[in-house]
């Protein structure tokens, strides 16, 4: 469970995450100085603008091809559907406490 102490709610898991997953962003080509990057001795270009990193741009890249996925597998829904409604789905409830217990580690 997570709990925002900004909000003072306990069901802001989502917010939560994001904000989290915000602040922990860093711009990679911010922390290498590039060649054309101004020194303490330069004056700044009148063009400077933000430039991308190779690795930054394959992150964003990645991330446009995930939004565009579906969020829920509508195929792998409608097999377990039908396997439980032919009897044949089988529950493995060690898996589950398994799991269960991972999330409260």
């Amino acid at each position: 469970m997570v709990i925002d102490f900004n909000t003072g709610g306990t069901n802001n898991a989502a917010r939560s995450s994001q904000t989290g997953a915000a602040s922990g962003k860093r711009d990679v080509a911010a922390e290498r100085p590039s060649d054309d990057a101004p020194t303490a001795g330069k004056p700044a270009a009148a063009d400077s603008g933000v430039k991308l990193s190779n690795q930054a741009q394959q992150l964003q890249a990645i991330e446009e091809r995930l939004r565009e996925l579906p969020e829920v597998d509508s195929a792998r829904v409608e097999q377990i559907k039908q396997a439980i409604a032919d009897g044949s789905y089988q529950i493995d409830s060690t898996r589950i406490a398994d799991k269960l217990i991972a999330l409260e580690q």
